[in-house]
């Protein structure tokens, strides 16, 4: 009876989406069962490639009549398992919705589909001098994928995340319902703001693909100004330089505002761990500016040196640091061809790489820093860490990149355990990851207030009441 079922559901997702776009091949079903992270490989049942928003309502349609998981992909380049399927199910890729409805060059805004990836809006928008807040991650990877997820950009130092970019939102509910949120809801042709109304959008941002599949989103994009300049500094601690991009992002002056270890700025990444050589400075920030003019330019300068100067007097080891020609250009010239490319952290080790990457206020970094270089070198791996301002110094990213033998288990569980223990340091002092596997979503629901994960069940059991969703990636 089970294989019946199996053909049955399986010959009806072929009726929806033809022969040629959806199968249980065994083959193609492992392509999908694994990331690069330390989640353990999961095979989905069957793989489905849908090309339009009717065929994605008639494949939840199906799945949610029969009670099927599924599971929303589109170029499955993150490292924190969300793509594999944790009960099996319907893996749907949406890699050929790639279309750009349109770019509005008056009001600044695109619409996408969720297969468009960071390199092909790229060179739409440069055609009319455009941009987008690139992370540095594989151009081929979804631009919507990355601002559902909360994901980070070159701009996030002055705009904040890529989420805080969206301006409306067309999502396929697990029932198969189709839904708009924002302006587009009230004039279907209108993508240009969530506000004044009530922020619906906020139930498909950071649900991790639970709550619904987003089938056209608008995103804000902003022009280029022509004068590019970064400011490079190093210091031999993470609290001088904690002090320094506090200081400095008061300022609001800076596209990009980020800090990188030794060990992350090595490429790739030190593994097993390394010392670093005790001349080198352990820290390296990059302060990206753009300006209209050249007197903009030198305002810019004028607080930067002011900046520099306070953390002199201070007695912080803070020096001008002279950033190779190369590594500017990864940090500037995005989407990044240089570091995009999560594997060329990886070479070292054997093709593995996860992070504790969370959101935590720059008053905690080094407290939390230096904890998660205790627990790194005591499981023989680097501290290659990242830290980044959003906002000014509203709030920051402290994330850890960290490379591992995925040809060897033991070598990959040693990694998680120290990436897991990691995360716990960060929640204790008030960080919260992002894009995080099942592992991390644990430790986030023995710390919620119940209050919060009662209303999250309620809400989620509203919007998909047969929890077909990318089952059980909330944790919960």
């Amino acid at each position: 009876m089970l294989a019946k079922r199996e053909d049955m559901v399986l010959d009806e997702l072929v009726s929806i989406v033809g022969k040629e776009n959806a199968t249980a091949a065994k083959h193609i079903r492992y392509a999908y069962s694994y990331d690069l992270s330390f989640v353990k490989p999961k095979l989905p049942d069957y793989v489905v490639m849908a090309t339009t928003v009717d065929q994605v309502q008639n494949v939840l349609k199906l799945a949610n009549r029969e009670k099927i998981p599924v599971i929303p992909y589109t170029a499955g380049s993150n490292i924190g398992g969300l793509c594999i399927p944790e009960q099996g199910g319907i893996l749907l890729d949406l890699k050929r919705m790639n279309k750009i409805i349109r770019i509005d060059t008056e009001s600044h805004y695109a619409i996408i589909e969720p297969g468009v990836s960071h390199a092909q809006l790229a060179m739409e928008l440069y055609k009319h001098n455009l941009r987008w807040s690139w992370p540095v991650g594989p151009p081929s990877a979804s631009v919507s994928s990355n601002a559902l997820c909360h994901g980070i950009g070159g701009m996030s130092g002055r705009y904040g995340l890529n989420s805080e970019e969206i301006t409306s939102m067309e999502v396929v509910l697990p029932t198969g319902e189709l839904v708009r949120v924002g302006s587009c809801a009230i004039q279907e042709d209108s993508w240009h703001s969530v506000l004044p109304l009530p922020q619906l959008d906020g139930l498909f941002k950071g649900w991790l693909g639970t709550s619904g599949v987003v089938t056209k989103i608008g995103v804000r994009v902003h022009p280029i100004p022509p004068i590019l300049k970064v400011f490079t500094v190093s210091t031999h601690n993470i609290e001088d330089m904690t002090s320094y991009m506090v200081n400095l992002g008061n300022y609001e002056i800076c596209d990009d505002l980020t800090a990188v270890s030794w060990w992350l700025s090595q490429v790739p990444i030190p593994y097993p761990y390394r010392p670093k050589p005790d001349d080198a400075p352990e820290w390296y920030c990059f302060g990206a500016t753009n300006s209209w003019t050249e007197k903009e330019k030198e305002a810019r300068e004028e607080i930067w040196q002011n900046v520099m100067d306070e953390e002199k007097k201070k007695g912080t080891s803070i020096e001008y640091a002279d950033y190779p020609e190369e590594a500017l250009r990864a940090r500037t010239q995005l989407p990044s061809r240089i570091v995009g490319s999560t594997k060329n952290y990886t070479k070292m080790a054997g093709g593995g790489i996860s992070w504790p990457g969370t959101f935590t206020p720059a008053n905690k970094w080094a407290t939390v820093y230096n904890k998660w270089k205790e627990i790194l070198i005591d499981h023989n791996l680097s501290p290659s860490v990242r830290a980044t301002n959003y906002r000014g110094v509203h709030y920051g990213m402290l994330r850890a990149m960290i490379p591992f033998n995925k040809q060897s288990a033991e070598e990959t569980e040693n990694a998680r355990h120290a990436i897991v223990e990691c995360l716990k340091v960060d929640l204790d002092a008030g960080g919260i990851p992002y894009k995080p596997p099942v592992d991390f979503a644990v430790e986030i629901n023995k710390r919620a207030h119940p209050g919060y994960l009662s209303l999250l069940k309620q809400v989620k059991k509203l919007l998909d009441p047969n929890d077909i969703m990318n089952t059980a990636k909330l944790g919960i």
